[in-house]
């Protein structure tokens, strides 16, 4: 096996301080496109050449008008109300920035091979369905599917999919900055790679959550800048707690914490609660010296993060209703809240387009200054890619893989944060994702980051987080020694 480097997606890796974007939108028919009626446009100006530089080691092939089929997911299950269909397809340009990045590498690929590229949508409880459909029937449909990144993994170890790496003239380089190694190093069985993450996946990028704050009550508490307090290192939750406790001021004067009040902060407990176990730093799973999978928590520290947390979302400067994502939305674009957590693809909603405020966004807070690195975790259902085992010629679609990522890390991601997003840099090289195999895999072992972290900071009760764990912990072993031998054929 190629040799998996700790490698950031580079957006990943950075602090994106933003304003206005474009919006994109999806569809759901079946779309193909032939390369002979194609549309070129030249790159939009403000690219940086960084990531120009380097090529993908596919040869010059010729795949003499091939159709590569791919199924996909028709929108990625969010409750903000973001649909991302345009990761693999869009129809034709449009003068958006993001639709003709995907639509020009498109082209780019499918001229370079002469080969055709179709695509199918489909709702993920769909694509799960005809998972098992084909796998059944052997019948050769896609070539390549798309669907949610948890239960890509769990599928995985059912043998629906071709470990990657064992493809003969396979063409993926794991090494390559445009996949994500640490997805990789964290779900990978031994040897063997079942489910691809990297810069292709645009809705692992959209779903890492952020903080955003409003530049307006920033200058009006004489906030110091919050640029150079992440860039220091003293940007952690406490820190944060301690910043946004004073700011509730009750506006319209009815003594009611409400959304026309204003508040230090706010956020959605149900899925944003989740991201505090990367941004602390915190491992579910590990690895024995065997390469299996065991239980690595630190329980003190997985503790006293929770502490902290409940600490931050139920302080006196805080809105502490806000159980989900619209409302949190409602009342940051409203300027009645100075920060919120939320994903990054927020930035892209005709709310936080047109809110009237300038706004910021900051790394997810760390545990404490001795942290050293910043960590961000995406939404757990990003759309990875797996190459199904009915597909019986299965190294064609390595070589569209490696060349649609590149080029995805080559144009698209520079489009989306430069273009769409309007964003300056704050490069943070220390800054990355962080995926646990204790949240993918969460299936496998009954579901315990939410049940120390998501439901008990819903309902401000950290004593559930010890029963909870003394519940979970008396039959972890079972589920660990049953994963491992599902896992590894023991």
């Amino acid at each position: 096996m190629k040799k998996i480097r700790l490698i950031t997606l580079v957006l990943l890796a950075a602090v994106l301080l933003c304003s206005c974007v474009s919006e994109t939108a999806g569809n759901d028919k079946n779309t193909t496109l032939d390369v002979t009626t194609a549309q070129k446009t030249e790159d939009p100006d403000g690219i940086s050449e960084l990531y120009r530089e380097l090529d993908d080691n596919v040869p010059n092939l010729n795949f003499d008008g091939e159709t590569f089929r791919f199924l996909t997911l028709k929108s990625i299950r969010d409750v903000s109300g973001m649909v991302y269909d345009d990761e693999i397809w869009v129809d034709e340009l449009n003068s958006e920035p993001l639709n003709d990045a995907i639509y020009n590498r498109n082209m780019y690929v499918m001229e370079r091979f002469n080969c055709k590229i179709e695509n199918e949508l489909a709702v993920a409880e769909d694509i799960a369905k005809k998972l098992e459909l084909f796998m059944n029937s052997d019948e050769d449909v896609y070539q390549v599917v798309g669907f949610e990144a948890a239960p890509s993994v769990n599928f995985s170890l059912d043998g629906y999919f071709h470990d990657v790496n064992a493809i003969e003239n396979n063409y993926i380089d794991f090494d390559a900055p445009w996949w994500s190694s640490q997805f990789f190093e964290s779900t990978g069985v031994n040897d063997r790679i079942f489910v691809l993450a990297g810069a292709l996946s645009l809705s692992m990028t959209r779903s890492i959550h952020v903080t955003y704050f409003n530049k307006r009550i920033a200058d009006e508490q004489k906030v110091e800048d919050l640029y150079t307090v992440v860039n220091d290192g003293r940007w952690t939750i406490d820190y944060q707690t301690a910043l946004t406790s004073g700011m509730y001021r009750d506006v319209n004067g009815d003594s009611e914490r409400d959304v026309e009040d204003v508040y230090g902060f706010c956020s959605p407990f149900y899925w944003s609660t989740d991201s505090y176990w990367s941004a602390f730093d915190i491992d579910i799973l590990g690895r024995n010296n065997d390469g299996e999978f065991e239980l690595v928590l630190n329980e003190e520290k997985a503790y006293d993060g929770l502490m902290k947390i409940l600490a931050l979302c139920y302080g006196d400067g805080s809105y502490t209703m806000a159980k989900n994502e619209q409302k949190t939305d409602r009342i940051f674009v409203s300027g009645n809240v100075f920060m919120i957590t939320q994903k990054l693809a927020c930035a892209e909603l005709p709310e936080y387009r047109n809110m009237q405020d300038d706004y910021g966004i900051l790394h997810m807070p760390k545990f404490d200054e001795k942290q050293k690195e910043y960590y961000s975790m995406p939404y757990e259902i990003f759309q990875t890619y797996v190459i199904p085992k009915t597909n019986v010629d299965p190294a064609p679609a390595t070589a569209i893989l490696e060349a649609l990522c590149a080029e995805t890390w080559r144009k698209v991601i520079p489009t989306y944060s430069e273009l769409v997003l309007k964003g300056n840099y704050l490069s943070d090289p220390q800054s990355r994702t962080k995926v646990d195999a204790g949240i993918m895999y969460y299936l496998r072992i009954n579901n315990i980051a939410s049940s120390l972290y998501r439901y008990p900071a819903e309902i401000n009760k950290p004593s559930d987080f010890t029963s909870n764990l003394a519940s979970k912990g008396r039959r972890m072993k079972f589920y660990l020694d049953d994963f491992n031998k599902v896992a590894f054929g023991g």
